[in-house]
């Protein structure tokens, strides 16, 4: 059994939204993110994304077993997947999430800070658009919009947390959608 999810070999059985509900994921990413200090928050953002990176490469392959023993690293997957058919658009934000997590991985003093949160919004391009949404319909749903200080505004880990939780369910989506594809036409 792998100790992480980024550890899981491609052809093993996808623990996709197909086969668990989307709601459960989420609420296990959200307390992965919300429940760390900003390495654990960085770290798990990005095992969670390549988690979905991975789900994606394998819903598209007829036959994910054929690169059963093939070493692709991080930034291959996202290469895979793009060939695969994955939007490019998804290319930047998966990038910083990579470099990102590097960062984190090889610095003792690595801290979320206003560049990375003005990066990753950059990265997410037409994803981020998702983002502003979500987050003035739930501060509306809340009764909290008048008085909720802009995104822009927030802490640094929160916009990056946001930045996350964006990108994991874009790519969840992205799943979904490569699970019903026919591939053998």
């Amino acid at each position: 059994m792998p100790d992480t999810e980024s550890d899981r070999n491609m052809s093993e059985e996808p623990e996709t939204s197909v086969r668990m509900g989307i709601d459960e994921k989420l609420q296990r990413f959200n307390q992965a993110l919300l429940g760390e200090d900003e390495l654990g928050a960085v770290v798990r953002g990005h095992i969670y994304i390549e988690s979905e990176l991975i789900d994606f490469i394998r819903a598209r392959l007829p036959n994910p077993a054929g690169i059963k023993d093939l070493e692709i690293d991080y930034y291959g997957r996202i290469k895979l997947a793009i060939a695969l058919g994955l939007d490019e658009s998804f290319g930047p934000s998966l990038k910083f999430v990579g470099t990102l997590r590097n960062r984190f991985a090889h610095r003792l003093d690595a801290a979320i800070g206003k560049q990375d949160a003005d990066a990753f919004e950059k990265a997410l391009g037409p994803h981020k658009a998702v983002t502003s949404e979500a987050f003035k319909t739930a501060h509306i749903k809340r009764g909290t919009f008048e008085t909720t200080v802009a995104i822009k505004q927030q802490e640094p880990r929160d916009r990056v947390t946001l930045g996350f939780v964006t990108l994991w369910a874009a790519m969840a989506v992205a799943v979904y959608q490569a699970a019903r594809l026919d591939i053998t036409t």
